[in-house]
């Protein structure tokens, strides 16, 4: 509750210096201040800030600053030519491939569609199985010697569990000596 009282007196010191606080609300402000010596010095640095801001001097942009912003800018005609060029070449670049196979599918039609394509293209794919059934073979063999090589010899198992946790400690040790401090 008091967190929050001093919320709504924060607020309070905001609108005293637009000069839109009430009389009633000001004199509450300025009870609390009284008892509050926090928010009192909160009130006197607020104040010497608006005071500063009150005595700097405005700036204004220099005399030809339209001007040289305006000379800037990039000729509208000449980004107009370019976006167009560049939708032109994203639509030669999509249209193109399109225009490519169809080409190649109406010159080819004729020879994808004999029998004699069909049986060479279940040919090589029975060969493309039978080799990813060997590799996946060896694979389970190399996997056969290794557990075979692990239960034989348990301790490097262990040293490899070890060297593991090891590099695991000292990871999070690193991740807490360079990551943000935290308070």
């Amino acid at each position: 509750m008091e967190h929050m009282e001093h919320e709504e007196i924060y607020m309070l010191m905001m609108e005293s210096l637009d000069s839109d606080l009430a009389d009633s609300e000001y004199g509450e402000m300025m009870e609390h201040l009284a008892a509050c010596p926090t928010c009192a010095r909160e009130w006197q640095a607020v104040q010497a800030i608006h005071q500063l801001f009150l005595q700097a001097p405005a700036l204004s942009p220099a005399a030809d600053f339209a001007q040289r912003t305006l000379a800037i800018l990039p000729n509208n005609n000449y980004r107009i030519w370019l976006i167009g060029a560049i939708y032109g070449f994203l639509l030669i670049g999509g249209v193109l491939p399109l225009v490519i196979v169809g080409w190649l599918a109406t010159s080819f039609a004729p020879a994808l569609t004999t029998p004699a394509f069909a049986r060479g293209l279940f040919q090589a794919g029975g060969q493309l199985l039978s080799l990813t059934a060997a590799v996946f073979g060896a694979f389970l063999q190399g996997l056969g010697g290794l557990t075979q090589q692990l239960t034989q010899h348990p301790a490097a198992v262990g040293w490899l569990l070890v060297m593991v946790g090891v590099v695991f400690l000292w990871g999070s040790v690193y991740r807490e000596m360079t990551g943000p401090t935290r308070v």
